[in-house]
């Protein structure tokens, strides 16, 4: 077995974060609970890491490790086959073949969505962040920006059809 050296460990932590949240919500497609979902995600990790060096064209890296993903589920869902409340195999595998269809739309998405907010001037940018932060309220945020609550309604209104606009305008690119 060979382990990787460190130019190819920081490479695969960098390609690792940035398709991290596309390839969870794929394992979220064949897996119920959220233990179970980091449990197979901690195995895709491994496996991924294990076999990064076989990886030759590191841009596929996404939907190299759907592919691990899919076959971490199977394997998973095989150990849990005694449940009660466990699916077909025939259609987890549906499930899983048409959510990995999807993740490079969903890469895509989250491309425009981060095109199209650094757009944005900062403070409009910072604005709309907070106010979708867990616990935000528009009331707090308006005492602290200094704008009446209705006020903030309608610039986040706007900003939001901004971001709308310039992300169907991305997609259509695509």
């Amino acid at each position: 077995m060979t382990y990787a050296v460190p130019d190819q460990h920081e490479q695969f932590m960098r390609l690792l974060a940035k398709h991290e949240p596309v390839v969870r919500a794929y394992v979220r497609t064949g897996v119920y609970s959220a233990q179970d979902v980091a449990e197979v995600m901690q195995d895709v990790s491994v496996v991924a890491w294990r076999k990064f060096d076989q990886l030759e064209d590191h841009s596929g890296f996404g939907k190299w490790m759907t592919m691990i993903a899919r076959y971490e589920i199977m394997k998973f869902r095989q150990t849990k086959a005694r449940d009660r409340l466990v699916l077909d195999d025939e259609i987890i595998d549906k499930i899983l073949q048409e959510g990995g269809e999807e993740t490079s739309i969903r890469e895509a998405w989250i491309e425009a969505i981060e095109g199209c907010l650094a757009k944005l001037p900062p403070r409009h940018r910072t604005l709309l962040l907070e106010a979708y932060k867990p616990g935000a309220s528009v009331k707090n945020l308006a005492a602290r920006t200094k704008k009446s609550p209705n006020s903030l309604y309608q610039t986040l209104h706007r900003l939001r059809g901004r971001i709308a606009n310039c992300i169907e305008s991305e997609m259509a690119h695509e």
